[in-house]
């Protein structure tokens, strides 16, 4: 059973990590790198 739930988590994480990286290109392609360029900065700063 808990191998089950290992996986699961897994999967999701990797799923979470795909998702991330898909917007990531979508927000590039749609605003350039100005916008995430400001977006880090404005969570790190």
């Amino acid at each position: 059973m808990t191998h089950g739930w290992r996986a699961m988590l897994l999967w999701s994480a990797a799923a979470l990590v795909v998702a991330a990286t898909a917007l990531s290109f979508v927000l590039w392609g749609l605003n350039g790198p100005a916008y995430l360029v400001d977006l880090i900065a404005a969570y790190c700063l």
